[in-house]
């Protein structure tokens, strides 16, 4: 198999798909599945200047080609030169040279915007002297699922708060975080994400706004950077998990990303009202207790069996959804308070935990629990 190498501008990849000497429905070939938005992206790419892949083509007896791979990419230029659909000239991050061409079709492009669209190049590989077999070898390996996790999309965000995650984590990889010690490893950037999502907790300040992957996305874009004193509660909340007894200790079970989340932010409440060091010994225990309790149901008394379920549940399914967060944090403090209760006035108020105690011995004591957190604003802002 071989492959001869071309630059071709947009126009005279227009004029080859309309003239049928690009095929771009092979019978290998799935349909056309890109979105409007996506179709745009790539235009908004073209207009910037920014690179686009290349194109694989495989030549064929009749001087036409097959579309190998870039077939996504060649529908959206004929369907934009087609006027099928129009400049987003919002993408982030946003350009005012493109703000302007806003909801333009081809046709309404100025005419050095046009000319430039027009004359655009794309690299191009066409397969040529290869057997029967190798273009479908070539275009299997080429749609090798590759999915990005949105941490790993994210990473390409060069930029204050994404530079300031990175340092967080390579500073908390130091101090211990690692797959040996917790129950899972950074293959996939998970401690970016786990720590990304910390952060922007903290910057909003309440467990009952939903931490999305697309909040993130957006906070990365943004050039101001998380505040210092933000980025030092993480790292102070960050370095208390981390010490914790219990992580690396023989036969104890592995806090997940879900549990470590909730121990970060009680840890974080606790040194925004500066009593971690003065209760942190008694949360380093719950914690064991709570983590212990789900390999070990027999550590815990008859009264906390039922909020450690709750608990547990919470920490397994349907573990980012808000109700969970605000449940896990929830049940949490109450078994903590049972053990070292905290004084009148301090960072949560003890009626409302023994009016917590009594919702739990309800038959459904998630669904009592979710309620009354409901009725007192558990983790509304200001929580945090």
């Amino acid at each position: 198999m071989k492959f001869t190498t071309s630059d071709p501008d947009i126009s005279t990849i227009y004029n080859r798909i309309d003239d049928g000497t690009y095929d771009l429905q092979p019978e290998f070939q799935r349909g056309e599945v890109w979105t409007k938005n996506k179709k745009q992206r790539l235009i908004d790419s073209i207009l910037r200047g920014w690179h686009v892949p290349p194109i694989h083509l495989v030549a064929k007896e009749d001087n036409t080609y097959d579309v190998l791979d870039g077939q996504q990419r060649l529908t959206a230029i004929r369907d934009f030169v087609l006027n099928r659909f129009t400049i987003d000239g919002m993408i982030e991050p946003v350009d005012p040279a493109l703000t302007g061409l806003d909801d333009f079709g081809y046709e309404q492009l100025p005419p050095a915007r046009k000319r430039s669209f027009n004359q655009f190049s794309i690299r191009v590989f066409a397969l040529t002297d290869y057997t029967p077999d190798e273009p479908h070898e070539l275009f299997f390996r080429l749609n090798q699922p590759t999915s990005l996790t949105e941490a790993e999309k994210r990473n390409a965000f060069i930029g204050g708060p994404r530079n300031q995650v990175r340092d967080l984590v390579a500073w908390a990889v130091g101090e211990g975080l690692a797959a040996e010690r917790i129950g899972f490893s950074n293959a996939r950037m998970a401690y970016d994400d786990l720590i990304a999502r910390f952060l922007l907790t903290l910057e909003k300040r309440s467990l009952t706004e939903k931490v999305t992957a697309q909040r993130i996305t957006n906070r990365y874009r943004s050039t101001m950077m998380f505040p210092d004193d933000t980025v030092y509660q993480a790292q102070r909340s960050l370095k208390f998990v981390l010490d914790l007894p219990l992580l690396g200790r023989a036969g104890s079970r592995k806090p997940n990303k879900a549990t470590i989340h909730t121990w970060l932010c009680m840890a974080a409440k606790l040194h925004r009202h500066n009593l971690l060091n003065t209760y942190g010994s008694g949360l380093a225990d719950v914690i064991d207790l709570i983590e212990q309790s789900r390999v070990k149901p027999d550590l815990a008394t008859a009264r906390d069996r039922a909020v450690l379920t709750v608990f547990n549940d919470r920490a397994t399914s349907r573990v980012a959804d808000v109700s969970s967060v605000v449940l896990r944090d929830l049940t949490a403090w109450m078994l903590f308070s049972a053990r070292a209760p905290l004084s009148s006035g301090a960072a949560l108020p003890p009626e409302e935990i023994d009016r917590a105690w009594k919702q739990a011995s309800q038959v459904n004591a998630d669904r009592a629990l979710y309620e009354f957190a409901g009725s007192v604003k558990w983790g509304e802002f200001p929580w945090l």
